[in-house]
């Protein structure tokens, strides 16, 4: 049986062991945005699990660009010792681990202290409407990247992401469907990618050409107005030819309750629901592309990874109920256990992100042994 999955695949200068990527699950974990013991017990579990690379939930690249305080910021003192201890338990486990790095941009904390700039004027109540970004702002926010990536870099980890899907800021400045400026930051695809160019261009600045920088990339925003697949992969071309090393190809912007907009529901007969656009995306770049979503069965992923040009395959919800499923594979080859209930992405009052599912059932199972 073909166990392609398994085998290593180079991103920039590391080799990966494997073709099973933890892909980034956002904590809920954090302490006033620092990194707790619940977190760093989260990665030394993905990388007990057998995950190749690791790329964590997204850290603000400043305290003020944060979603909320549970959001891990990358400014407060302690942030490149604590990363570092992370780092170095992956390492030993034959793991490498990428920071997925994020301003909110018009999803920050409506409290006061908070960044109230998106990418055009945004009103989110009667009390607090996010003006539209400045260049001064912007400007700000390639800087914040590039410092926040050397910091990642100081602490040993073995590159970053940056996150420009589902709505953030970057994905808002690519998507039509919430960019109307009439600046240089507006219009043709060229000008809606400048901030994305900038940032990736301030962050490899900053951390030379041995480091290794990804980018989450929304290959479609699952709405009637959406970036076009010919404006997708100019971007993704256009960032190659700069020098990035990775695209790990995602969709939708999850930017309202609508079923279109959010990640689907998945069952095993509609799985990885965004292989074609990475798919088609490999067939037009010569760095990796990683797929993520959907993926249930290590037939599926074999089948991806075997019958198209992607390099490999990234798990969200799967690794939360089952921490351990690369490993469980090599063995035990029956679906992940994950339901797609969508119900960890509400893990609040869990201080980390958690199965509740798994969470019900053993304290089930607790009660039934007393």
């Amino acid at each position: 049986m073909s166990t392609i999955m398994y085998t290593p695949f180079q991103v920039g200068n590391a080799q990966i062991s494997n073709r099973l990527v933890a892909s980034a699950m956002f904590e809920y974990g954090a302490d006033n945005g620092k990194i707790t013991e619940k977190i760093k017990e989260r990665y030394l579990a993905l990388a007990d699990g057998g995950a190749g690379l690791i790329i964590t939930g997204m850290h603000a690249v400043s305290a003020s660009g944060s979603v909320a305080p549970i959001m891990v910021n990358t400014e407060y003192d302690n942030y490149v010792i604590d990363m570092s201890n992370i780092a170095n338990t992956v390492h030993e486990k034959g793991g490498k681990i990428i920071v997925q790095l994020q301003h909110c941009g018009g999803k920050t904390s409506t409290a006061d202290d908070y960044d109230k700039f998106a990418v055009c004027e945004k009103k989110v109540s009667e009390n607090c409407i996010y003006h539209e970004a400045t260049k001064d702002e912007l400007h700000k926010v390639t800087v914040d990247f590039a410092t926040s990536a050397l910091r990642c870099k100081e602490a040993g980890v073995d590159g970053v992401q940056i996150h420009g899907a589902h709505g953030y800021l970057i994905n808002s400045f690519l998507s039509p469907s919430t960019n109307y400026r009439t600046d240089e930051y507006g219009g043709k695809i060229e000008n809606r990618a400048r901030i994305l160019f900038e940032v990736y261009d301030a962050i490899r600045q900053a951390v030379g050409d041995d480091f290794i920088i990804g980018v989450k990339f929304p290959f479609s925003d699952l709405n009637e107005n959406s970036i076009k697949p010919e404006e997708s992969i100019f971007v993704c071309k256009e960032l190659e030819k700069r020098g990035i090393d990775f695209i790990e190809v995602s969709s939708g912007m999850v930017m309202d309750n609508s079923s279109a907009s959010f990640t689907p529901v998945v069952r095993n007969d509609n799985q990885a629901p965004f292989l074609k656009y990475a798919s088609q995306l490999a067939c037009q770049v010569a760095i990796p592309v990683i797929s993520v979503c959907g993926y249930r069965t290590p037939d599926m992923v074999e089948k991806a990874l075997s019958e198209t040009k992607i390099s490999a395959v990234s798990f969200g919800r799967p690794l939360v109920r089952e921490p351990n499923l690369p490993n469980r594979w090599k063995n035990d080859r029956s679906p992940a256990m994950c339901v797609s209930c969508n119900r960890c992405c509400n893990s609040f009052g869990d201080k980390i992100i958690t199965c509740q599912i798994k969470k019900m059932q053993d304290s089930n199972n607790a009660e039934r042994k007393l």
